[in-house]
């Protein structure tokens, strides 16, 4: 599960690189179009940056789910610290935002989690019709 641990960390990375330089363009109070849209482009980019994983590497039943618990822990540890220091962290946000972005933080890590309980694969079955 190390591959997962470090996935999941470069996932919280770009992630984190993103809001740094851009995501004053997102959290917008005056826009909320904006950000409804950061919303809505969280669900895709999670099952994006997780199944094809999952399938690449084989990963079936139980296994998943703690390949996606993996995946998510190292992400949500460092923002439990970062959300103290927000300001510091990104200064091009406003502080009114922070709890916005909690918000969709909360939400990535819960989808990131709940494709742990799928059982999509981008392999399909051999199957014989009659």
């Amino acid at each position: 599960m190390p591959f997962f641990l470090c996935w999941g960390f470069a996932i919280w990375l770009v992630a984190s690189a993103v809001f740094r330089l851009m995501g004053h363009y997102f959290f917008i109070l005056e826009k909320p179009l904006f950000m409804m849209t950061a919303f809505i482009l969280v669900i895709p980019l999670i099952w994006i940056a997780t199944i094809p994983i999952y399938s690449l590497k084989k990963i079936k039943g139980s296994e998943r789910l703690l390949a996606a618990i993996c995946i998510a822990l190292p992400g949500m540890l460092i923002d439990a610290i970062v959300l103290l220091v927000f300001d510091n962290v990104f200064p091009n946000l406003s502080a009114d935002v922070d709890r916005y972005f909690a918000a969709w933080l909360l939400l990535a890590y819960s989808l990131l989690l709940i494709t742990g309980f799928t059982k999509a694969s981008f392999v399909k079955k051999k199957t014989i019709h009659s």
